[in-house]
């Protein structure tokens, strides 16, 4: 059996400092932002106030789903077979 060649030899300089790169982001970018959000939001109020005007707020809502409640129970107990039972 014969012996295998050892690896090539490679040379790899050594690793210095990583470069750091900073960005320099302009106040204005900043404000355009905060006058974004600020216009999000007031759309956001806007839509709300008329998903409320057109029934579909909170406290509606919930009435609603108290209604259909009752009209499920109301459903059930009406299915309910009618016995007299006489002792």
């Amino acid at each position: 059996m014969g012996s295998r060649p050892s690896a090539p030899v490679t040379y790899r300089p050594t690793p210095t400092a990583p470069v750091i790169y900073q960005s320099i982001v302009p106040e204005e970018d900043y404000d355009r932002a905060a006058a974004y959000i600020d216009e999000l939001k007031g759309e956001r109020a806007k839509k709300k106030e008329e998903l409320k005007t057109q029934g579909f707020g909170a406290a509606d809502m919930a009435a609603r789903q108290k209604s259909y409640l009752q009209a499920e129970q109301d459903a059930y107990k009406a299915s309910l077979p009618k016995t007299s039972v006489k002792p």
